[in-house]
């Protein structure tokens, strides 16, 4: 009889030990909160926490509501990583197409923005738009298609784009020649890497084999004889930019 006792008071005392230890909070002005332990704290500065997932955070001590060490049910659902949920993106950068140092555009440069919507499947699809640089200026319209592989925090992702690019530059007019300028089909296709580095913002590497067809017409007035050229680029893009959502 003692020891049946002596058994069940231990056993109430291990189990309330374990449904209710202690661990860190760390309340964030953007209302959320983690759990875990604490590794590293300077008041004036930071403070660094591991959360019950093993991940490891890093926050300004000016982004910090408050820390706090509270009893925490092991058997509740533990703290999740910041991740990348559903909802709307929008993913900007810059970038440049590397190729032949024979082309007079060795490294057109380019900036873009692309606004969509990813799914919870880690499907993301959007529009796109910016400025390119190549014999003229260009401003690309296109369709862009992402798809998640792995990971929570740190993504790599398969990446497909097309559009049409159109000419910003006005026809012009030089030595008694005109020229007249078009725009033309793009597409592009490669991988990509995302970075959760704080809450609804990652940076995005982005590499990329490119596609792209400009075109522009010269008419002499002397004869008005016309002349139609054609410039493919196949090139190797690489961008940098971020991702907010």
């Amino acid at each position: 009889m003692k020891h049946t006792l002596f058994l069940t008071l231990f056993f109430i005392v291990t189990s309330s030990s374990l449904l209710a230890q202690e661990v860190d909070h760390v309340y964030l002005k953007s209302g959320s909160v983690i759990r875990g332990q604490i590794m590293e704290i300077e008041p004036v500065d930071h403070v660094k926490i591991e959360d019950l997932c093993g991940n490891i955070w890093y926050y300004k001590i000016t982004d910090v509501e408050k820390i706090t060490s509270e009893p925490f049910k092991s058997g509740a659902k533990k703290q999740q990583g910041a991740g990348f949920g559903a909802g709307f993106v929008n993913i900007s950068s810059i970038g440049f197409l590397a190729g032949s140092s024979h082309n007079a555009q060795v490294a057109p440069f380019s900036l873009l923005m692309v606004n969509g919507y990813r799914t919870s499947t880690g499907l993301f699809a959007g529009l796109g738009m910016g400025i390119e640089f190549f014999s003229t200026s260009y401003l690309p319209l296109y369709i862009d298609l992402r798809y998640d592989l792995i990971g929570k925090d740190v993504i790599p992702y398969l990446l497909a784009k097309g559009g049409y690019g159109l000419p910003l530059s006005a026809d012009r007019e030089e030595y008694s020649t005109s020229y007249e300028y078009s725009g033309g089909p793009l597409f592009g296709i490669g991988l990509g890497l995302k970075i959760r580095t704080r809450d609804h913002f990652a940076w995005d590497i982005e590499l990329l084999y490119r596609y792209q067809e400009t075109s522009y017409s010269e008419t002499y007035e002397y004869n008005m004889q016309s002349y139609e050229y054609t410039d493919i680029f196949n090139r190797i893009e690489i961008r940098l930019g971020f991702y907010i959502d």
